[in-house]
């Protein structure tokens, strides 16, 4: 029993050496990035505090729109690219539960039978010539000491790696998102501009027929029935090729939601709305909720912890072993107490004495990865930047450009009824009413696509933001 004791009170306080071992990791602390203290692009900015463990929400659900709610539910659960994010994220997990397994000691219970007989020959032999049973049954405890650090800090870098996986994956399924309600938003967009050249096109023909009812009366000449077959045909031609742009849009939404094109139809339907307001934020929000930045802080740390690692390699590492169980040749004297066996010890040293420099050169390639992964991270940050500044500065232009291409499609309007008048009364020739006509086309088309683009600004935003709870109903 004392033996007993011994080994249990030894096995403990080298566990106790292992967790206590000293950390040669440098000290980590989070990067700070000089950021200005708000956006160059004027708007409702407050300061805003942000709380990472919130849930995003369903920041589509802003856009007014249920047929891009459904869509964002089937890419969620169909898109084999989130699949994969999502198995990454588990495989991180599961490499990092096995570093951190090295933390503890390990135990094997071994059993074994053996019936052997030894020459009768040799020189001092003791019982040579005889067969004899062995049985035995033994449980092994191994433990690595952690004396520098080395095991704690390769699972801290697994640990790190976890989360940068799981940032990864808010990234792809944000990723996923915003390129599903970009092109849901242009298909909207070319649904609008093909309900356009039809209802231009319905015109056309009323046009043309009106026109051929006058020449055959003889009061206007040909010409201005071929300038009427004309634009007609021209207009029903560019329908048709929006159809081919349309079908490529809707391709791409079935491979976002894990669909085949043959099988995915997206109903025509109109751009209706406005996007959203901006949000109102300031940029110190991007550090706490962009995944991509969440990412290669989390790299930097695990990167961190491995210099530790590789620190650790200079120094010797020491595993101890310790073992028991019974043996005998006879079932029924295992358990007797004369049977017991017992060993302990170190089970291997490993002390490095001569390597050329190669571990000294290994922890140099480590800080330079730290360092690369470092720069990494301070140009995530200005990317980002950079991205909220294109979109609000998008949504700034194109929402003075929309009001001023509203005034453009009124005046449009006004001299289509104008020069038709003007035309009725023989003033002017057929050539000025298509003329205006073609000009009041070309700007309701102008006017659709800046509509479109607005929509999609609006979703660019969302992901320079790292997700639409930014965005709030107007200045608070």
């Amino acid at each position: 029993m004392k033996t007993e004791l011994m080994q249990k009170n030894l096995l403990a306080s080298l566990c106790m050496v292992g967790v206590m071992g000293c950390n040669l990791a440098p000290k980590y602390a989070k990067p700070q990035v000089d950021l200005p203290e708000k956006f160059a692009t004027s708007g409702p900015w407050r300061t805003a505090s942000p709380r990472d463990g919130e849930s995003r929400g369903n920041w589509w659900s802003l856009f007014g729109d249920a047929a891009l709610s459904g869509l964002m539910k089937q890419a969620e659960t169909g898109s084999p690219s989130l699949e994969i994010a999502v198995q990454r994220v588990a495989e991180a997990q599961a490499v990092a539960r096995a570093d951190r397994a090295g933390l503890f000691p390990s135990a094997a219970l071994a059993g074994s039978a053996q019936r052997s007989r030894g020459t009768g020959t040799l020189q001092y032999q003791f019982a040579g010539g005889r067969t004899r049973t062995t049985l035995g049954t033994v449980l092994d405890l191994n433990y690595e000491l952690d004396l520098w650090g080395r095991i704690k800090n390769q699972a801290q870098a697994s640990v790190a790696r976890v989360e940068r996986a799981e940032a990864d994956r808010r990234s792809v399924l944000l990723s996923l998102q915003g390129e599903l309600a970009m092109n849901y938003f242009a298909i909207r967009a070319q649904d609008a501009e093909i309900s356009l050249l039809k209802s231009t096109l319905a015109l056309r023909q009323r046009t043309l027929d009106l026109a051929s009812a006058r020449y055959k009366q003889g009061d206007i000449a040909q010409i201005d029935v071929a300038q009427a077959e004309t634009e007609f045909a021209a207009t029903q031609s560019e329908a048709i090729g929006l159809e081919k742009r349309r079908a490529e849009l809707e391709h791409a939404i079935a491979l976002l939601i894990g669909q085949t094109a043959s099988t995915f139809r997206l109903p025509a339907a109109d751009l209706k709305g406005s996007p959203p307001n901006v949000p109102s934020s300031v940029p110190s929000d991007l550090l706490e909720r962009r995944p991509d930045i969440a990412a290669a802080e989390r790299e930097m740390a695990a990167l961190n912890a491995e210099v530790g690692v590789a620190k650790a390699a200079l120094f010797p590492s020491v595993r101890i072993g310790v073992s028991g169980g019974r043996e005998s040749s006879f079932i029924g004297q295992l358990a007797r107490s004369a049977s017991r066996v017992w060993a302990m010890g170190p089970a291997s040293v490993d002390w490095p004495i001569f390597d050329a420099n190669k571990r000294a050169a290994d922890i140099d390639a480590q800080r330079a990865r730290y360092q690369q992964a470092a720069a990494g991270y301070r140009q995530t940050v200005l990317e980002a930047m950079r991205d909220v500044e294109d979109a609000l500065s998008g949504l700034s232009v194109l929402a003075r450009q929309r009001t001023a291409q509203e005034a453009t499609v009124a005046a449009a309007e006004r001299a289509v009824d104008l020069s038709q008048k003007r035309y009725d009364s023989g003033l002017v020739s057929f050539y000025e009413v298509i003329d205006a006509q073609r000009t009041l086309l070309r700007s309701q088309q102008e006017l659709t696509r800046i509509k479109g683009e607005q929509f999609l600004s609006a979703v660019l935003l969302v992901k320079a933001l790292g997700g639409g709870w930014y965005f709030v109903l107007g200045p608070e």
